[in-house]
């Protein structure tokens, strides 16, 4: 039996950022991960969706302005450069941390008691336990995952099943690289997310028809790949993990603390809604804070910037809630926006007392509003971001 004042079983982006900030702090750690380290976010997900990002927003402002021909980057290059950065970077985070004292075990872990976790032939015992398990893939079929990380190979004409902020991304990209498109929707585009306006999402789909992107209700036919990208469920196993509850959704149930059921024992990232990287490091910091000094801090969504990059970037921040009246801004009136064409638009909530307290923005580039909003407000910043360099700092 190995003894532990913390056990962190997953490293994606909860886990390894829990793990960082505990053996800073001089807790003896150890991270239990069954997969790649880094998890989907680093290896399948928005880190190669970020890079691939990089090229094709800056190309389309290009392209827009001087309607020129892209240059000729063909998809199987940036996805093979893409996985070349990512396995440079899952070597360095790796070494960082155990040279800086996380003890890492590879193998599938299962809870044996309630402070005791086996892995293969290991017993560990932790004063703490942190769940960071991750999600998986909610339906059947090619995942968003299976084509950032360049498993499956495309045909050229690409069916994406799904309305919502990874379905609009993947649709984005695929587009700028020269397939043809079509988003097969049930609903509007994004509507499952409250804090988006419906104009915001009249733009973006006015924008994706004009890129010629096809937008189509329950369509199936003729297309040579089809990739479904309808959602992401916790990925929790209960005969692991029996001891812990969850409810019918599969979702770990958790205190306003992120503590489950058991004394000791709690849950990040996607085990805890909302799902999302950006929020699964608000988590990590807040377990942070109630395992070093005391179960004191509660998990605010509110705080955490979340950034949809796609033929616009679409996000928020703050408390929608707490908004009782809105201002609307055309980002035509700023000179960088004005020079660059962006037809985009910031809308602002104010409490009873005129306090700014949420911001969505619509446009080329508006990340940095919303980063720059949530810093005023004492926030966190989106992930990944030049912004979140700050946190490392502050």
């Amino acid at each position: 039996m190995k003894d532990f004042d913390v056990i962190v079983i997953g490293s994606g982006p909860g886990g390894y950022k829990v793990s960082k900030l505990l053996i800073q702090k001089g807790l003896k750690v150890c991270l239990v991960e069954k997969d790649l380290f880094g998890g989907v976010c680093l290896n399948r997900g928005c880190i190669p969706k970020d890079f691939l990002y990089s090229i094709a927003s800056s190309y389309s402002i290009v392209e827009k302005i001087f309607k020129k021909d892209r240059p000729p980057i063909t998809w199987e290059e940036a996805i093979n450069k893409s996985q070349e950065r990512i396995n440079l970077l899952r070597k360095t985070a790796k070494d960082f941390l155990e040279k800086r004292g996380l003890v890492i075990i590879e193998g599938e872990a299962k809870l044996v008691d309630k402070k005791v976790i086996k892995v293969g032939k290991h017993y560990l015992r932790g004063k703490y336990i942190v769940l960071a398990c991750g999600s998986k893939q909610k339906e059947k079929g090619i995942s968003p995952e299976d084509i950032l990380s360049g498993k499956v190979k495309l045909g050229r004409r690409v069916l994406i099943k799904g309305e919502g902020a990874t379905a609009c991304e993947i649709a984005f990209l695929l587009n700028f690289f020269g397939f043809e498109v079509i988003l097969s929707i049930k609903e509007k585009l994004l509507s499952s997310i409250s804090q988006i306006p419906e104009v915001f999402s009249d733009k973006l789909e006015a924008f994706f028809e004009e890129l010629g992107i096809e937008i189509m209700h329950n369509y199936f036919d003729h297309v040579d790949t089809v990739i479904t990208a309808t959602g992401r469920k916790p990925n929790l196993s209960p005969h692991l993990f029996p001891e812990v509850k969850m409810k019918s959704n599969g979702f770990v149930e958790v205190d306003d603390f992120l503590e489950t059921n058991i004394p000791g024992v709690y849950a990040v990232g996607d085990l805890v809604p909302p799902m999302g990287a950006s929020y699964a490091f608000e988590k990590a910091r807040v377990v942070f804070h109630n395992i070093v000094y005391g179960k004191s801090k509660k998990f605010n969504p509110a705080r955490v910037p979340v950034i949809i990059s796609s033929a616009y970037e679409v996000g928020f921040v703050g408390d929608k809630e707490k908004a009782v009246k809105y201002d609307y801004k055309a980002l035509t009136i700023n000179p960088k926006n004005f020079m660059r064409m962006d037809r985009g638009i910031v809308k602002v909530g104010y409490d009873s007392s005129g306090k700014p307290v949420f911001l969505c923005a619509l446009g080329f580039g508006v990340s940095e509003i919303i980063n720059t909003f949530a810093a005023r407000l004492g926030y966190s910043f989106s992930h990944p971001s030049y912004a979140e360099i700050l946190d490392e700092i502050t």
